[in-house]
């Protein structure tokens, strides 16, 4: 699904060289729950940047789904996201002044592929699954952090994304609401198959992922299976 090799992320401040990510190599299956994780400016963020289209790598290669995202122009991977993948942010993104169902329904009316019932029918059906139906007419402003990112979810998989990338979704939130949004990850990954690739520093949410990458200095220093079941 997705296959990176060599990847490098170089900064330059000055005279000074920081190597953000120093050649990164893995490849991620379909359906796969991956964590990457390490201290605070191992690189973590980065390397779900790069992934996700955020951010462009000094060299080194990433191919998804057969394509080398690297060839794509600036249009293409805006349609490359906006059809592939979803995202979730550790401080919610929402846009203020929308309700709940507009925040949802966002991604999906950019698409040229959807009308207006089946996006208005996919962001309730994906409401109805996260349990905050009953909450589509209120603003963010209205809604509890774990609530905010709840519909944040929402909106990452209305489109039936192929890849969630999630940066330390549960930063922001106490345990029960972190717990909360694991278990919701879980489900979506559990039923739809949904590959995730998310950033976490939190040692328990180790029990989620199927497989952990450990950054340090912007190197891989460990990748294994965690026996959670695939």
């Amino acid at each position: 699904m997705i296959t990176i090799g060599d990847l490098q992320k170089i900064y330059r401040m000055g005279d000074v060289e920081v190597r953000a990510l120093d050649g990164v190599t893995l490849d991620i299956a379909k359906g796969e729950f991956l964590g990457i994780m390490g201290a605070s400016g191992s690189g973590k963020t980065t390397l779900l940047h790069m992934l996700g289209l955020l951010d462009i790598p000094t060299s080194g290669s990433i191919v998804i789904d057969g394509t080398d995202v690297s060839q794509l122009n600036d249009y293409e991977k805006t349609m490359f996201r906006l059809y592939k993948f979803g995202y979730v942010f550790q401080d919610y993104a929402l846009v203020p002044d929308l309700t709940v169902m507009e925040n949802v329904s966002l991604p999906a009316m950019l698409r040229k592929d959807r009308t207006e019932e089946q996006y208005h029918d996919a962001s309730i059906d994906i409401l109805t699954k996260i349990g905050m139906l009953d909450r589509q007419d209120h603003l963010p402003r209205e809604l509890s952090g774990g609530q905010q990112q709840r519909v944040s979810i929402a909106r990452a998989i209305v489109n039936k994304p192929d890849i969630l990338f999630a940066d330390e979704p549960c930063a922001n939130l106490d345990t029960e609401n972190s717990r909360m949004v694991l278990d919701l990850f879980r489900d979506i990954n559990e039923e739809m198959q949904q590959t995730i690739v998310m950033v976490s520093h939190e040692d328990w949410h180790k029990d989620y992922f199927h497989r952990i990458i450990s950054l340090q200095d912007g190197k891989v220093i460990s990748d294994g299976t965690t026996g959670t079941k695939h």
